[in-house]
């Protein structure tokens, strides 16, 4: 399984539902190797405004000649496939990816991931916030960059290298997947755009929960959803109907379709 990191910059916040992704940054590593490094200005909102200009030095005239989301995610797709995703505040980073793919009509991310804000929580306790540039500083790592997506792209790699005490090239699977579960239901509110997506195209799901003891990996759970909730999902298994939370589950997917793909 890949980790890969990853930092948007966008127009606004996740929950204003004009903001769009106007710069990408994500690393990858596999089996102790970088297989893939990648960042770019994105071309997609019309109008990027002088308090964002402000706060990353992006204006709307350095979008002119960058690639659209789609043009750029055909590149990048192949790093995010059966990849651990890791940012700080991993809701709103893949949410705003899932925001992008479902405006491309692709189905969108339902990665295990890791966020390093409630990670730097429980492993650094008393900090005054946990903002990335306030946990690099606690840590010794200085940002040559902060609020460009290269610049927190490399913190964050630091930050999560720090807090575990070994480089990406040394990362063990098995403890990720333990720290896919820290953040729970906060972190992973992504889950419900694979969710939603899944029931308006009348679509099963492959569910995964979290294993209960220990690291030991549990098989995906087919279900046809019939009801998606802030908390989870209703779904309908061998004529049975239950809910599966959110924060009961490390991964989740849309059955017999590719993250990123178009529905054929």
């Amino acid at each position: 399984m890949k980790v890969t990191f990853l930092d948007v910059e966008t127009t606004g916040l996740l929950r204003d539902p004009e903001a769009r992704i106007i710069e990408i940054a994500f690393s990858s590593w596999e089996k102790g190797k970088s297989v893939g490094k990648f960042s770019s200005l994105v071309r997609g909102a019309e109008v990027v405004s002088s308090e964002i200009t402000k706060i990353n030095g992006i204006s709307t005239q350095m979008l002119n000649d960058a690639p659209s989301f789609e043009e750029v995610w055909k590149d990048c797709r192949e790093f995010f496939l059966d990849s651990i995703l890791v940012a700080h505040n991993l809701t709103f980073d893949v949410g705003m990816m899932n925001r992008e793919l479902l405006l491309s009509g692709r189905v969108p991310l339902g990665n295990r991931g890791i966020d390093t804000v409630p990670l730097s929580r429980k492993m650094l306790p008393g900090l005054p916030n946990y903002r990335l540039g306030e946990v690099g500083k606690h840590l010794g790592i200085f940002n040559e960059a902060p609020h460009r997506a290269q610049g927190d792209l490399e913190a964050l790699e630091k930050i999560l290298s720090k807090l575990l005490e070994t480089p990406p090239s040394s990362f063990d699977e098995g403890i990720l997947s333990l720290f896919c579960l820290w953040g729970a239901y906060p972190s992973h509110r992504y889950f419900r755009d694979v969710a939603q997506f899944a029931y308006n195209h009348q679509k099963g799901l492959d569910l995964v929960p979290a294993p209960r003891e220990g690291l030991k990996e549990t098989r995906p759970i087919p279900v046809t959803p019939v009801r998606v909730t802030s908390m989870g999902i209703v779904g309908e298994l061998g004529g049975e109907v239950r809910e599966y939370a959110f924060d009961s589950l490390i991964e989740i997917s849309v059955a017999n379709h590719e993250p990123g793909s178009l529905l054929a």
